[in-house]
């Protein structure tokens, strides 16, 4: 009597089932063929990310009755991945409940120690092999001088080389003095509460740190670190520029038509007309009392009275 292992209820002969189930019993006992068999893929990812590893049967209906996945570790000893386990069940996951012949691994939060050959294997004969590159971050160490205003905001840049890598953690300190003031992540109250700002969720390798309200005590030496990485920074804080004055400036006009000479000139000119006046009235009643000379003198001074008056008059 010949059974079905794994497909057909136990005690059934060939006889006993229904053509249509011996059809789908007898292609499950055929087993799975992966694709790629034998192969090998290379995939890159960055610390602090997600990847799949990719690994599947040519006929995603099909289901192996077993399958491992294993990474090489020291020397050529291949560890098993087992997602059940504390080691990995936080990171690790199969990916095959949507389909049964779907065999994909998928790891999170990836570290630079998830590097390696990982090995998808079903049986003697079948499997594959992807090699995993995890990049971590590099971080750009140079000193960087940067100036800022006081009152104002000013941005801090510290960033790994490959801005798609997320560092596990990393810090900003103050340096004052012998101290380090730790100013990310925040641990405790300090002068920098509530006034700084980081920025690496979009590029997680964005590390930059905004400071807002700047005073001149924020001048001075800053330390961008993840691990043994180091990015200096040194901080010159200016004072705010000074604005001009708001008050109007009294300008003082002189008139067009006005002359600083004219006070001093009229008592000179009403004198002056008043004497001439005299003189006219003087000679006037002169001449109307006494009989006229024929002396041509006389005549020239008379014209001479009549021509000032006659100026004055036209002034």
């Amino acid at each position: 009597m010949e059974f079905f292992k794994g497909c057909c209820s136990p005690g059934l002969s060939k006889s006993e089932l229904p053509l249509t189930y011996l059809v789908v019993c007898q292609c499950e006992a055929l087993g799975c063929s992966l694709e790629g068999n034998g192969e090998t893929e290379e995939i890159t990812a960055y610390t602090g990310d997600s990847v799949l590893l990719p690994c599947s049967c040519t006929e995603l209906h099909r289901k192996p009755e077993t399958f491992t996945w294993k990474k090489l570790t020291d020397g050529n000893n291949w560890t098993q991945i087992s997602p059940e386990s504390d080691e990995y069940k936080e990171r690790f996951q199969l990916v095959n409940d949507h389909s049964s012949g779907n065999l994909s691994l998928l790891i999170s939060h990836l570290t630079e120690q998830d590097d390696g050959l990982y090995k998808c294997d079903v049986k003697v004969g079948e499997y594959r092999y992807i090699s995993l590159t995890v990049e971590g971050c590099r971080l750009n160490q140079q000193t960087v001088n940067v100036t800022g205003i006081v009152g104002q905001s000013v941005l801090l840049p510290c960033s790994c080389s490959e801005l798609q890598a997320k560092p596990h953690t990393f810090r900003w300190s103050f340096i004052k003095g012998s101290d380090d003031i730790k100013i990310f992540p925040k641990e405790q109250t300090n002068l920098y509460t509530d006034r700084v700002q980081v920025f690496n969720d979009h590029p997680p390798g964005n590390l930059s740190l905004l400071i807002s309200h700047l005073t001149v005590e924020d001048g001075g030496w800053y330390k961008c670190e993840i691990e043994e990485m180091i990015t200096d920074i040194y901080l010159t804080v200016k004072g705010a520029p000074t604005r001009p004055s708001s008050s109007t400036p009294v300008i003082t006009t002189t008139s067009p038509h006005s002359r600083p000479d004219d006070l001093p000139y009229i008592p000179v000119a009403v004198v002056t007309v008043i004497f001439l006046h005299i003189i006219v009235a003087v000679v006037y009643c002169t001449t109307r009392k006494k009989v006229l000379s024929e002396r041509p003198e006389h005549f020239f001074f008379i014209f001479l009275s009549r021509f000032w008056y006659s100026s004055l008059q036209q002034r």
